[in-house]
């Protein structure tokens, strides 16, 4: 298994919807057991239409800290980059709130798919997502992965190293995922006011439980 893996189970994904919030419950460690859960999964692209490896999510008119999350998607070696690796991310707004309906926070208004170039990068442009309304949930940031060979699963949630609400034992639980592959991003505030953070992801390939698109 890889860091994305770590045979951590995943942990009772509570969705919710704008007029009725509840939390995620705790942090987690995720693995490709997972992808059922994804069997119909959104899309940005229409059939066809090509898939840059770098998106904006959000306007320029979006409350919030504008931010943008790059890094690299490499294969189980950690040393390969990988290019063709469709990542999906979404989130709340600065207000912890998810703007969707129907139960769906997949298909959020704050959300994206990216599909890794031939260095293996992507990049998203968001804003800092907000903490649940009444809740101890850290801001954190969904995102799964997919390709070639590489059945879509879960991977651990973006969460912010500054953030007062990430807990010790959510520091402990993600140890092993250093540098610029640890969930826990450390952002940084450019001359232009915004936001940047790095992420590497080594990528898992699923043997057993696993279900694809």
């Amino acid at each position: 298994m890889s860091v994305e893996g770590n045979n951590l189970s995943r942990r009772n994904f509570i969705q919710y919807t704008a007029a009725a919030v509840v939390p995620l419950v705790g942090f987690q460690l995720i693995g490709c057991g997972s992808s059922s859960l994804l069997a119909h999964s959104p899309s940005d692209s229409s059939e066809g239409t090509p898939v840059s490896w770098s998106t904006r999510i959000v306007s320029d008119q979006e409350p919030g800290d504008p931010l943008i999350v790059s890094g690299t998607i490499y294969s189980p070696d950690g040393r390969t980059p990988l290019e063709g690796i469709t990542l999906y991310v979404y989130q709340t707004d600065a207000t912890g709130r998810y703007s969707t309906s129907g139960g769906d926070n997949r298909n959020t208004r704050i959300h994206g798919q990216m599909k890794t170039n031939t260095q293996g990068r992507y990049e998203f442009r968001t804003i800092r997502p907000a903490s649940y309304p009444g809740t101890k949930n850290p801001a954190h940031i969904h995102a799964y992965v997919s390709g070639p060979g590489y059945p879509e699963y879960w991977i651990d949630e973006y969460h912010f190293d500054d953030d007062p609400l990430v807990t010790n034992e959510m520091r402990q639980r993600t140890a092993i995922l250093t540098g610029t592959f640890s969930p826990i991003i450390k952002t940084a505030k450019g001359s232009d006011g915004i936001l940047r953070a790095t992420r590497d992801i080594k990528i898992e390939r699923c043997t057993n439980n696993c279900t694809g698109r």
